[in-house]
């Protein structure tokens, strides 16, 4: 690994927030160390949708970091956590109404109540994280990367396209492939 990726490893979750502004490495970064969470958290829910939870998770994550306030003297982690279950607990919802089976407040709280894991397992998760950093920041190219940057700010696509300069089709065939991108990195 080189020496600029190694420095990111070095940085609080909290100062990368402040980088991944402006630094898609950053986001990078924060988006390897909470992957196992993501995965873990999607998990808890045993489904054939579990891809499709992990992609929501991670759209979780990535708005925890857009919206995060360091005034608020809450850690990231604690909120990227909260933003990521919420995002899952959200897509159960919508997911269970399509399907006609009420997924319930109740079943979100028993879903959600164990530990993250043990320290050893941890250990080993965070050695394949490294692989998986390398997928991620070489997977969305620089225009995709600020499509998907955009999106997870709640822009809509013709809002994209103007601040991009780019037809409203572009800023739609991006995000369709970010989301195979994203999906095939994840698998």
């Amino acid at each position: 690994m080189d020496d600029a990726l190694s420095r990111y490893k070095d940085l609080s979750d909290e100062e990368l927030v402040l980088s991944a502004k402006n630094d898609k490495k950053a986001v990078s970064e924060l988006i390897v160390r909470y992957l196992r969470t993501v995965q873990f958290l999607a998990g808890r829910y045993s489904s054939d949708i579990y891809e499709d939870l992990v992609q929501e998770g991670f759209v979780g994550l990535l708005k925890a970091v857009n919206t995060y306030r360091h005034d608020e003297n809450v850690k990231f982690s604690t909120y990227a956590n909260v933003c990521v279950k919420n995002k899952i607990i959200s897509s159960l919802k919508k997911n269970s109404l399509i399907n006609g089976v009420e997924f319930t407040d109740e079943m979100a709280d028993e879903l959600f109540a164990a530990g993250e894991g043990d320290p050893e397992s941890i250990f080993i998760e965070n050695e394949q994280m490294d692989e998986v950093y390398n997928k991620i920041t070489s997977a969305l190219s620089e225009q995709e990367w600020k499509v998907f940057q955009l999106f997870l700010t709640g822009m809509a696509y013709n809002q994209m396209a103007l601040n991009l300069g780019v037809t409203v089709k572009s800023v739609d065939n991006a995000m369709q492939r970010v989301r195979r991108k994203l999906k095939s990195v994840l698998k």
